[in-house]
């Protein structure tokens, strides 16, 4: 869709604060549609599982072998921030893998055929595959099979305190949560179901947060992949990433999880039966081998270099962007709490937006107008359209890495609120943009493509933005520690997928720092992969999950025969090369119109080039 006045105006006004984290789009009562089914507690057999929609959702937190330095939980440090404190306790404990299991409701005590474990991206949590394990698992069933998938959550999620958040659920009531967050910053009294208010860390209070490094989180990946191994029949487990976590996937299969560098080695790749890349191309093995210096700065980085420029404010602990703090993205979780408890996504006016008694100095005592980062909307809008006038694709200042294509801004209701159009609703044709045919070479200046879809439902998604044991958005992302070693800037070096410089002991060429990261297998990889793009988002063409296709070994599982990842374009700049396609282990399937989120949250339709091959993909290489 294009830009109307209205969501110019709310632009204008915004600039950028796109970090309404959410994903999806459906529709209100005022236009008769499908109420979303109430959540249900417990569910079937689950221990502390909820029902949402048609599935059994559960949350687990589980020890992680992973013990960074100077994080709460690693032995010898003592925990003195009083955030920390009133949070998690002196006995705080962050070296944890945690993950959300997805189950239909009717089979939640049915051993999977298949585990799909899913890694998110830049600012995203378990949530963010809410829709896409509905879509998969109600296909699944409808051809025979139990499958199941568990979300993966960083450890930086358990930084997120939603104590207030949860009771506010428990009680269906969104002024507690509201109250949760923000009553201090409104002056009001605290509810009676609350014994406090949330914590908020800034970047000072976690400096640790830079040592949570790939290879810590390949770790609790690992954590959680061994579990599903063990859950699913014949171990059948496949890893999926969405965004950047499509580069945390290729790191976790070249990772050889035996660090000692003696005896046999435990790449990450064996322990999976394939996998699946998401709206992102994986990664590359490096252009040219580092240098000494290179090395050496990594080495720098690692042995406490991050850690003492995040205590000095040099760096970032977590993700600082503009329009993108913990408040404003926790925020999404009152909006998908008012959506849901509302049963329409065009209720009341945000919550966000309303005034809690008299003016306070000189602006209305609304969260927009009085906590710092958060951005008041030009007029009165629903939850709903709080929501759409920044996610939607089309909005100029929304971040790629957020967008969805979800709808139009509607006209107002009786009460003078702004409404939002859901895609299960007439919309204009303004909103299906032709972006043109698609490029041929990955030089054209622009790769986007086609003509825009709107496939995500808002109001099916709502509940993901904060329901049960997870929610959609990582509020504290820790971007700076992720990029060790992979981010000149931050690590001293790009060493792509093949650390062996910097990982193998010294007799074999290496530095003996095993220890930082472990990435020795990257040219090992013979396991079935499959991708996955929207023409509107971040990987437009297939072309560019080439140099993954190129960094990888020649698939060598009973479900390929031999043929090459690649059959032409390996070398050259085409938009989209042939690949091997299920006999030569690498498939990449476009979805017309979709934007980068879409690809995970859409309807499952006739224009969804996700669901069914992948389920394929699934049944073809489980045993």
């Amino acid at each position: 869709m294009r830009l109307n006045k209205l969501s110019m105006a709310v632009h204008a006004a915004a600039i950028f604060a796109a970090s309404i984290a959410l994903t999806g789009c459906f529709s209100d009562d005022d236009n008769n549609i499908t109420s979303t089914p109430s959540v249900i507690e417990p569910c079937s057999s689950v221990l502390n599982a909820i029902q949402v929609n048609d599935m059994c959702v559960s949350t687990t937190t589980v020890s992680s072998p992973a013990k960074a330095a100077q994080t709460p939980g690693t032995a010898g440090v003592v925990v003195t921030n009083h955030k920390l404190i009133t949070h998690l306790g002196a006995n705080a404990d962050l070296n944890q893998a945690r993950y959300t299991r997805y189950a239909l409701a009717d089979q939640d005590n049915q051993q999977p055929d298949a585990i799909l474990v899913a890694v998110p991206g830049t600012l995203g949590s378990a949530h963010n595959y809410f829709r896409l394990a509905e879509n998969l698992m109600i296909k699944a069933k409808a051809a025979g099979m139990t499958v199941e998938v568990w979300g993966f959550d960083r450890r930086s999620t358990l930084l997120e305190d939603t104590a207030g958040l949860d009771i506010a659920e428990k009680n269906r009531d969104v002024k507690i949560a509201l109250d949760s967050l923000f009553g201090g910053e409104l002056d009001l009294d605290l509810s009676p179901e609350l014994n406090r208010r949330a914590e908020f860390y800034e970047q000072n209070d976690v400096p640790f947060m830079v040592n949570w490094t790939p290879q810590v989180h390949s770790q609790d990946i690992n954590v959680v992949v061994e579990l599903a191994r063990e859950a699913a029949r014949s171990g059948n487990v496949f890893l999926a990433g969405h965004s950047a976590g499509t580069g945390f996937v290729a790191r976790y299969a070249a990772t050889d999880f035996n660090f000692s560098g003696m005896g046999a080695e435990e790449p990450g790749y064996a322990k999976l039966r394939g996998l699946v890349l998401l709206e992102g191309s994986g990664g590359a093995l490096a252009g040219e081998p580092p240098s000494d210096t290179q090395l050496d700065a990594v080495e720098a980085a690692a042995d406490g270099g991050l850690y003492a420029a995040a205590q000095a404010g040099r760096i970032s602990s977590y993700i600082a962007l503009p329009g993108l703090s913990p408040r404003l993205v926790a925020s999404t979780e009152v909006l998908g709490m008012q959506m849901v408890f509302e049963d329409t996504i065009n209720g009341t006016q945000n919550i966000l937006q309303q005034g809690f008694g008299a003016d306070r100095n000189g602006k209305t005592n609304s969260v927009y107008q009085q906590v710092e980062g958060l951005v008041d909307r030009p007029v009165p809008v629903t939850a709903g359209a709080a929501v759409g006038t920044f996610q939607d694709d089309d909005n100029i200042l929304t971040p790629a890495f957020i967008q969805l294509s979800m709808g139009i801004i509607g006209n107002s209701n009786a009460d003078g609120v702004f409404t939002w159009l859901d895609n299960d609703q007439p919309l204009p044709s303004s909103v299906f943009v032709d972006n043109g045919p698609a490029p041929t070479m990955l030089s054209n200046q622009s790769l986007i493509w086609g003509v825009e879809a709107e496939p995500t439902n808002l109001k099916r998604i709502a509940p993901s933005f904060f329901v049960g044991g997870t929610n959609y958005s990582d509020w504290y992302y820790p971007s700076t520690g992720l990029l060790l070693a992979n981010n000149a800037a931050a690590g001293g070096a790009n060493l792509g997928l093949d650390t062996s410089r910097l990982s193998l002991p010294i007799a074999q060429g290496g530095r003996g720092r095993s220890d930082i990261v472990n990435q020795t297998q990257a040219r090992k990889i013979d396991v079935p992969v499959i991708g996955f793009g929207g023409t509107n988002g971040l990987t437009p063409v297939s072309g560019l999950w080439r140099s993954f296709a190129n960094a990888i070994a020649p698939c060598v599982t009973m479900t390929c025969n031999g043929t090459p990842r690649m059959l032409s374009g390996a070398a050259d700049l085409s938009a989209f090369p042939t690949y091997g396609g299920s006999e030569g282990g690498f498939e990449v399937y476009m979805s017309e119109g979709y934007a980068h989120n879409d690809i995970l949250s859409a309807d499952d339709d006739a224009n969804n080039n996700v669901i069914d091959p992948l389920l394929a993909f699934i049944k073809r290489n489980a045993q």
